[in-house]
Parts: C-alpha cells; sequence; structure tokens
C-alpha cells in the first residue's frame, strides 16, 4: 500500500468529520505517494519519536497533534528554528507525517474517547459519535478516593498524579468526563454531574475552575496527554485487525508528567 491509501482508510472511518469544510486531519509533512516501509502511531511526532522512526525505518508517522506547535504565522523565533530542525529530521528518512486527529478522538472502540472511558472502568453511557462527552452513575465515593482511582490509571500513560479544584471530601456518583482539550465543563454541565474530569488544555483557570468553585463542582485536571496516549497505543491494535499486513508500533513520545509537593 501507498501512504495516501492508508490515510484513505483513516479518512473511510471518518463519516462524521466535514471533509470539504475544516478537519485537522491532513498531511502535515512530506510525500504520501510513496510506498508504506513501517508505520509509527504516537500522540504527538516529538523529535524522540523522529529519531526512534530513522532508526526503525518508519516512513510514515501517524500523529494525533499538531506536530509544528502551531498552525498561525504569528510564532516564536525558537519555535520557527525548532520547526525547522524537526523538518530536517523528517527530510533524512523521508518520513512522511499525517495528523489523525478528528477521526481518532471519535471512532468506536479504538479511539481516544471510548479507550479513556474504558481506562476509567465505568458504565458510561452510549457516547454521540460526534461527542468528545461521556457520563456515568459511579458508586458513591469522595472526589479523593475519585482522584486517586483516576491517578492509578494513568501511571502506565506516564502520568504520575491529578490536581483537584474543590471539595476533596465531598461524595459523589455521577461522574462526567471529556476527552483532551475537549473537556468543556459547560458541555458536561447537560449531564448534571456532581464532579467532572477535565484535562488541562481543556479548561482555564479564571473561567472553568471559577465557576467550578463558586457552584460546588469538583473538576479533578488530568494531562492532555495523559488522557489521550492510551488511544493512540490502541490505533496499533486497530491496524493489526484491520490491515495485518502492515507493519505499525507506537511510538514513545517523552510526555511524562510528574508531580511534586
Amino acid at each position: 500500500m501507498k501512504i495516501k491509501d492508508v490515510i484513505e482508510c483513516l479518512k473511510e472511518e471518518g463519516t462524521w468529520v466535514r471533509w470539504n469544510r475544516c478537519t485537522r486531519d491532513r498531511v502535515l509533512f512530506g510525500d504520501d505517494d510513496q510506498e508504506v516501509k513501517k508505520i509509527g502511531v504516537c500522540w504527538v511526532a516529538t523529535n524522540r519519536v523522529i529519531e526512534q522512526a530513522l532508526e526503525k525505518g518508519i516512513n510514515f508517522i501517524i500523529s494525533h497533534e499538531n506536530i509544528f506547535y502551531t498552525m498561525g504565522t504569528h510564532i516564536e523565533t525558537k519555535l520557527i528554528e525548532s520547526v525547522e530542525h524537526k523538518k530536517e529530521l523528517l527530510r533524512k528518512g523521508n518520513i512522511c507525517v499525517y495528523r489523525c486527529h478528528d477521526v481518532w478522538d471519535s471512532i468506536p472502540e479504538y479511539g481516544v474517547s471510548d479507550v479513556w472511558a474504558k481506562k476509567l472502568g465505568f458504565d458510561f453511557k452510549d457516547r454521540a459519535i460526534n461527542s468528545y462527552y461521556q457520563h456515568a452513575i459511579i458508586p458513591k465515593q469522595t472526589v479523593s478516593e475519585l482522584a486517586k482511582h483516576v491517578s492509578n490509571i494513568l501511571k502506565s500513560d506516564g502520568e504520575e498524579g491529578v490536581y483537584v479544584f474543590g471539595d476533596v471530601n465531598k461524595e459523589v456518583c455521577h461522574l462526567a468526563i471529556g476527552t483532551g482539550a475537549g473537556t468543556d465543563i459547560f458541555e458536561m454541565l447537560e449531564f448534571n454531574p456532581d464532579v467532572v474530569i477535565v484535562a488541562d488544555d481543556g479548561i482555564t483557570n479564571y473561567k472553568d475552575a471559577q465557576y467550578a468553585i463558586d457552584n460546588d463542582l469538583p473538576m479533578i485536571v488530568v494531562n492532555h496527554a495523559g488522557c489521550e496516549i492510551g488511544g493512540l497505543k490502541n490505533m496499533v491494535n486497530y491496524f493489526n485487525d484491520k490491515y495485518p499486513d502492515l507493519n505499525v508500533e507506537y511510538l514513545e513520545e517523552g510526555f511524562h508528567i510528574s508531580y511534586f509537593k
């Protein structure tokens, strides 16, 4: 298969994506008309990922997030220099990079949203295909107990803890979650939760945290990468199930998040 054929297979999965309007899922670098040798999947293609690809002879990287920091042109000079270094590494191995975000956030069973919910281990209600949000009635417990449960789950994906806004001793039983940056607590309020799990890139302190405190809604905050990496690891299983002839592996990005107190 050519790289563009693999991309087309992924695009066909995303029936909810507005391909003719606006999507994040695009080739970010390189030639997609070359034959696939090996595929590396990752949350974001850091230099560490690209260096692994060079060592392993991987010529196609599927990255969930944008590898060039931002899409705007008003950008720090040091970021531009770092982008150029990253492009040089990619050119060295004739590597093509494709961003698979909108499809992989929402694809049922294999993708980021459903893997995150499954890892948490609660009986979540069915998710609308184009929604980042889910909710569940969970065994009654304190926010502190729930936060420790979430923290333990995240360890296998590189995050050593979580932090909490609100009363950690409050007993809760109706949980709402989002995924990654898609953790708008005002969207979650439609489920009438008494506790939410959000990601750091999906909230602000001056708005979301302040509202949560003012309205007694405990908010457990995880790292964006921490709650999504499991879904990218699972992309390997997707390819093994659907296209077993392709050589696919997960590449470690270096997103290890440590907490100190």
